[in-house]
């Protein structure tokens, strides 16, 4: 059976290097954007429809880049809370099942106490 799980530390370090450098993502779109802008001029007038492909790749990618910047940067160190709450729920929940486990096993191994009252 396959788990997944958060990778509260991957996320953390993620988190910790956009707060401080929280431009990093602004930066990329801006380098996008010029890139796509140098493509879109070497193209010359007989690649119109490669100009257009190419302005909706800029628009794409450099608005989803700042959208990306922006929701990290709302987030902030609640997702950082997010990942630790979700760990504590995990835990607790195998606690239970733990907790059932041993239950129902005792339950099996003793014939009399599974007897219904």
């Amino acid at each position: 059976m396959t788990r997944y799980a958060i990778d509260s530390d991957g996320v953390s370090r993620e988190r910790l290097a956009l707060a401080h450098d929280p431009a990093e993502l602004r930066a990329c779109a801006s380098q996008v954007a010029t890139a796509t802008a140098g493509a879109m001029a070497s193209a010359g007038d007989a690649g119109a429809v490669l100009r257009v492909e190419l302005d909706r790749f800029r628009v794409v990618h450099a608005h989803a880049l700042d959208a990306v910047a922006d929701a990290a940067g709302a987030l902030g160190d609640r997702l950082d809370r997010s990942t630790l709450e979700a760990r504590s729920v995990e835990l607790v929940v195998s606690a239970g099942f733990a907790g059932v486990t041993t239950s129902s096993a005792a339950a099996l191994s003793d014939p009399a106490s599974a007897t219904v009252s």
